[in-house]
């Protein structure tokens, strides 16, 4: 404005916001919609065997830290380490940190801003411009020194939706880490259920070479009696060999195991030694808190995080489309302003000001409908991911289910092959005092106890694992059903019990 001319009249101000709005709604980009909507999770349907395996609503009790019920104090001490310690949960730890700050950052666009500023220029002052005598035409210099404010007037609700947007991505983020967690102590716990199974095993290993060396005494004696042949003594030993081969794997296997939690715990080796065996006990199976799917999916956390990346996709939506309206802020200035250095903290230097501040898109080339267009399409692909993670919650969870039913069929199957070895090795050893068999006959049966014995432990284990499979699945949510009676389970071989 130049010098000496007049301010606008009010009704000339008020006619060009006018004309600035209707501009403004020219181009707006109300015909860009999402193509998809979030699912309604009150209309899926859960399946037959869900449904049957939910608990009563009077049987609800939530375990919450579920690996507690295996009743091992050890494991207790490595799930603590795990929420500590673990790089996964330490980098999810960092990525809620970022979404925090950049919420932070979005929430002080909210807020007045205020900065200072300075400023020193040298310059030769023209004749035909605004300044006047004894400045014009001559050289000199100029400074400032100011405090300025701002404030987001947010009639559109631009900064609000930005604001939401980035509080659904800390939600995010936090969910984040709860399924990263979960999904840690499910690995260990199976890691650890695999190290009870080797240890189990090898004890079934070592039983069946103290068992199968014993027999190998036996023929020597017999042999040198020339009362048997050395045929046998050569299919004894050959038997003590490959029991002595798996005890040497199993060895391995054990060591793997032990190396394998650490490794998950972000520890080193040294760590793993320091793993003693486990004392695990049998759990009632889980079952599910509920058949509802709104309710049973209340408890995922992968789930959550996405119903959150939802969320902030549909805020974004909201800071796109409010882009199309002008930002209108508040912003003033107070300080010091002089064409002569000499001047500039006189009480005569001090200026100050205030008004509004409108930008205003008129001409993008298209780049707000663009905009736009890209976080509709945002959204439709986090709506896409989370009906993808809805589908396949409800696929682990019924899958889980049906694979520990089919589990405990396979242990049954276990365990009555067991009871049946050890009605023959009984019998066996009746004929041999009776002088009906020999010791060949013997190992014989107790090679096949051992191995239905071998067979139960690693039935035992594939249990324990689904067991933990399902609990994920269920989100670490769930309530004991009635299907087994907690207890410690047994060590050793039937056949170390029956000395």
């Amino acid at each position: 404005m130049m010098i000496g001319s007049s301010p606008l009249p009010l009704r000339s101000r008020l006619l060009s916001c006018g004309v600035l709005l209707v501009l403004s709604a020219c181009a707006t980009g109300g015909d860009i919609q999402p193509a998809l909507q979030s699912p309604n999770l009150s209309l899926l349907n859960a399946g037959s065997t869900i449904e049957e395996a939910a608990q009563p609503a009077t049987l609800r009790t939530r375990s919450l830290d579920w690996w507690r019920v295996f009743g091992d104090p050890q494991l207790d001490q490595l799930m603590a380490v795990a929420a500590q310690e673990s790089p996964s949960v330490l980098a999810a730890a960092a990525r809620i940190h970022h979404a925090e700050a950049v919420r932070g950052n979005a929430k002080a666009d909210e807020r007045p801003s205020v900065t200072g500023s300075g400023r020193v220029i040298g310059e030769y002052f023209p004749d035909h411009y605004v300044y006047g005598k004894p400045y014009a035409g001559d050289a000199g210099d100029e400074g400032e020194l100011l405090a300025n404010t701002r404030y987001h007037l947010d009639f559109w609700g631009k900064w609000k939706e930005a604001t939401a947007a980035a509080d659904e991505r800390v939600n995010a983020a936090k969910a984040e880490a709860s399924d990263a967690l979960l999904l840690l102590r499910s690995a260990v716990v199976e890691a650890y259920v695999q190290l009870d199974a080797a240890y189990k095993l090898r004890d079934i290993a070592s039983e069946g070479l103290t068992r199968r060396q014993g027999v190998t005494d036996l023929l020597a004696i017999r042999e040198k009696a020339h009362l048997v042949t050395d045929i046998d003594a050569v299919q004894a030993r050959d038997a003590i060999t490959e029991t002595r081969s798996e005890i040497a794997r199993l060895d391995g296997e054990i060591i793997r195991c032990r190396n394998q939690i650490a490794a998950l715990l972000g520890k080193d080796p040294g760590f793993a030694d320091t793993i003693a065996r486990p004392a695990l006990a049998t759990i009632a199976d889980p079952a599910p808190l509920s058949g509802i799917p709104a309710t049973l999916l209340g408890y995922r956390p992968d789930v959550a995080t996405e119903r959150a990346h939802v969320e902030a996709a549909a805020h974004d939506i909201g800071v796109a489309r409010a882009a199309f309206y002008p930002d209108v802020d508040l912003v003033g200035f107070a300080g010091f302003e002089s064409l002569d250095l000499g001047h500039l903290l006189r009480p005569g230097s001090v200026a100050a000001g205030a008004g509004p501040a409108i930008t205003l898109p008129i001409f993008d080339g298209g780049r707000l409908r663009s905009n736009l267009s890209g976080r509709a399409a945002d959204y439709d692909a986090a709506v896409s991911a989370y009906q993808a993670t809805i589908v396949a919650a409800l696929r682990q969870v019924a899958d889980g289910i049906a694979t520990l039913k089919s589990e405990h069929a396979r242990k049954a199957e276990a365990d009555a092959a067991k009871d049946h070895w050890r009605r023959v090795v009984d019998l066996q050893k009746i004929r041999e005092g009776h002088g009906l068999s020999d010791a060949m006959d013997r190992l014989a049966t107790e090679t096949a106890l051992l191995l239905s014995e071998r067979r139960v432990a690693e039935a035992d284990a594939r249990v324990a694992i689904a067991q933990t499979t399902l609990i994920r699945a269920l989100g670490g949510a769930w309530t004991p059903s009635s299907s087994l009676s907690a207890g410690r389970v047994a060590t050793g071989s039937t056949l170390a019990q029956g000395k």
